[in-house]
């Protein structure tokens, strides 16, 4: 049994590309050691972020998520237990669409590639239909 959590929140001003950019190194090295896969969505300086992994974890990790002062606004879209997790061998995979008219729509053409690879049985689930929904809506809405 896995855990999946989805949330929202508001980047600070001050929060750059750079700094994007190595909270994904330090996510990527510390969800790979706990089996946690996720995704972090960013758009118009307002993330989105599923991680998916033990529950222990993953309720480690979002309360660290929750203290970080980098964002504010954290909210919660769902959290739910899980049969099998959405994706099975990403550690942190990131999509950005604060760019040109072209990165973004290629960030969407790798988003909407990502979603294929979804595990197939876990396409109609609530967690899986809760993340599609909030990102399409993150991402149209700019």
């Amino acid at each position: 049994m896995y855990y999946s959590v989805i949330y929202r929140s508001t980047a600070e001003s001050h929060f750059s590309q750079k700094d994007i950019d190595y909270m994904l190194l330090k996510a990527k090295q510390h969800n790979k050691k706990q089996g946690i896969t996720g995704c972090i969505i960013y758009s118009n300086n307002q993330f989105i972020q599923i991680i998916e992994g033990a529950k222990a974890a993953i309720l480690d990790l979002y309360d660290s998520i929750k203290a970080d002062n980098r964002h504010f606004d954290v909210t919660t879209l769902i959290e739910a237990p899980t049969k099998d997790m959405l994706w099975d061998d990403w550690s942190m995979a990131f999509y950005n669409f604060s760019g040109t008219a072209e990165q973004n729509n290629y960030s969407r053409m790798l988003l909407e590639t990502y979603f294929d690879n979804a595990n197939p049985k876990n396409k109609s689930s609530e967690v899986f239909l809760t993340l599609k929904k909030n990102i399409f809506e993150l991402i149209n809405n700019k």
